[in-house]
């Protein structure tokens, strides 16, 4: 980036590599401009420059030329700079927000978020790779990018009835709703893509997404697995129109099936009655740093972190690994794009960006942890008038949150976990490699692989040989060697002690809830706490409370939405 400050760590890289990177690149530049010259044939026009079909054998060279330079390790210059912003480095890619709504999807929408903004980056509008170094870096000519802001040409526009002029467009972006309706533990259909090798452990019959629930929350690993075996399928911008249509934002107090409201049938395109597209991974993993410890203590039997933590800063004896966790983090997104994160939500999450849209989050100000939470990254940066270091972040929460659907939050703590369940992954048909610091998944398979049918024997190595909750297996647990060092559940409810409920934060929503409930808006603080038996919350386009009253045997909803209005279902 020209003009941007070089932060103090950066890899050294030998001046000799270096030269010859730099030529390898020229040279491809050098073929750019003699294709594109001589599909003008020297003439620059409006025209020659529109035309779609004039440069498609320079494209198809190009891009093999490229995956040559990829195949030999070319990478991008790995100092760090200052600010960098994806939107900004391909041109186009990133500005669509997913809305979740009222489902509790936030893992599949901000997964859905990240892929598609990686397919834009790595894949033109037919499905081939982008056959330009670096995918087309700082500006791509005239090339027509999957998903890009300005949309598909789909047919011919008019001035009026007598003049033509340019072509209708239409924005188009992936649907989280096949990864909602079929990417959860009731699935066992075996995979569509990818398949499981002979001996992998894996079992027809057993689903693998055991820790997914539809709107009731769910994983980022399932959901890159999901998106591995069966991948996403495309919508139009307002997410009710397209070959599928986004439903579950309706499924917003019980998800029994957990399947967000809507069975896992996707064979047929609403709009043209054809079979959907699907855009997968090829690749994917997580970021982790070896020597960073795990952030909670792991629990082999109910499978979870017993410890929380994440409402403060990692302590100063692990900020050199710290530091190298975020460069890894930072290397993959300059050179692939985007990247997917879960995170602890606290009380304040949502409060401080509707008064502050455009701060630098950086304190739980002592709230209770109420949930988790999922998003995308999608760049850094160092704010001016603090001296804070920040990263960017995409939400699920529509283009009316914060600043059109972005925020920022503080950059190398780790405050809410932020950077510890970081995945990746490479669209499929792309050029897109994983960098060194992404550990692949691909061939993982689930603890909880064998539902509904627990296995009769030992099946490898690499899988339990006994009862699963018992098992030893180090990758059934998440460790900082071999996982990300902690795995945060998007969407999911957790149960609030009292002192959580009685805070600041949580207790007027609770006082609001008892009072309607009870039809006695006379009651203080203290006696509708001794009517509540108890309380869950999770993260739900803001906060999400359910509360059980003592002697009534509906439970009521209350939520606290982005914008701040609070609502009693």
């Amino acid at each position: 980036m020209m003009g941007a400050r070089l932060l103090p760590y950066t890899i050294d890289v030998g001046e000799n590599r270096e030269m010859e990177k730099l030529r390898r690149e020229n040279d491809v530049l050098r073929w750019a401009v003699c294709f594109l010259a001589v599909g003008s044939l020297g003439v620059v026009s409006l025209t020659a420059i529109s035309a779609p079909t004039s440069s498609t054998e320079a494209i198809e060279t190009l891009s093999n030329v490229n995956a040559e330079l990829l195949d030999k390790n070319d990478t991008i210059s790995t100092d760090i700079p200052e600010f960098f912003d994806t939107r900004q480095q391909w041109l186009g890619c990133g500005t669509f927000v997913v809305d979740q709504k009222q489902c509790g999807d936030c893992w599949a929408a901000s997964a859905a978020n990240t892929l598609g903004d990686r397919a834009c980056i790595h894949l033109l509008e037919g499905g081939k790779p982008v056959p330009l170094p670096r995918s087309g870096a700082q500006g791509a000519g005239t090339l027509q990018r999957m998903f890009q802001q300005a949309g598909k040409c789909i047919g011919e526009g008019t001035m009026n009835s007598l003049h033509q002029h340019g072509c209708q467009r239409q924005s188009y972006f992936l649907n989280p709703q096949a990864l909602v309706s079929c990417g959860n533990l009731q699935n066992t259909d075996p995979p569509t893509f990818h398949p499981y090798p002979e001996g992998s452990g894996y079992r027809p019959g057993h689903t693998l997404y055991p820790g997914s629930f539809g709107c009731n929350g769910g994983e980022t690993h399932d959901a890159w697995r999901f998106l591995y075996h069966e991948g996403l399928t495309i919508m139009d911008a307002t997410q009710l129109a397209g070959c599928t249509t986004y439903t579950s934002g309706t499924c917003s107090v019980d998800d029994p099936n957990d399947n967000g409201c809507r069975p896992c049938e996707f064979e047929q395109c609403a709009d043209t009655g054809l079979k959907p597209e699907r855009i997968t991974v090829d690749s994917f993993g997580w970021i982790m740093e070896k020597e960073l410890p795990d952030r909670g203590t792991w629990d082999t039997v109910f499978e979870a972190f017993t410890k929380r933590g994440t409402d403060q800063p990692r302590p100063q004896w692990q900020q050199e690994a710290m530091n190298r966790q975020v460069k890894n983090m930072q290397i993959e997104m300059m050179t692939n794009g985007p990247l997917h994160t879960c995170m602890d939500e606290y009380a304040n999450f949502g409060i401080f960006y509707n008064k502050y849209p455009q701060g630098v989050y950086n304190s739980t100000e002592g709230s209770p942890l109420v949930g988790g939470h999922c998003i995308e990254l999608i760049g850094w940066g160092v704010d001016t008038a603090t001296g804070m270091q920040y990263w960017t972040f995409k939400n699920s929460w529509g283009s009316l949150w914060a600043n059109g659907g972005f925020a920022r939050i503080i950059r190398g703590q780790d405050l809410l976990g932020i950077e510890s369940d970081v995945w990746a992954g490479c669209p499929s048909g792309s050029h897109c490699r994983l960098t060194s610091g992404v550990v692949h998944n691909e061939s993982w398979v689930p603890q909880h692989a064998y539902f509904p049918h627990p296995p009769t024997g030992a099946h490898n190595t690499t899988v339990f040989t006994q009862a699963p909750l018992l098992t030893t297996n180090k990758r059934m647990r998440p460790s900082s060697a071999t996982q990300p060092s902690r795995e945060w559940p998007g969407g999911k409810e957790i149960l609030l002690s009292r002192s959580a409920f009685s805070h600041g934060t949580v207790a007027p929503l609770v006082l609001f809830a008892v009072r309607r409930s009870l039809g006695r808006d006379d009651l203080g603080m203290e006696q509708a706490f001794q009517a509540v038996s108890r309380v869950w919350s999770r993260s739900v386009r803001g906060m999400r409370l359910r509360i059980e009253l003592k002697g009534v045997a509906k439970h009521r909803m209350v939520s606290r939405h982005m914008d701040g209005q609070v609502t009693l279902a």
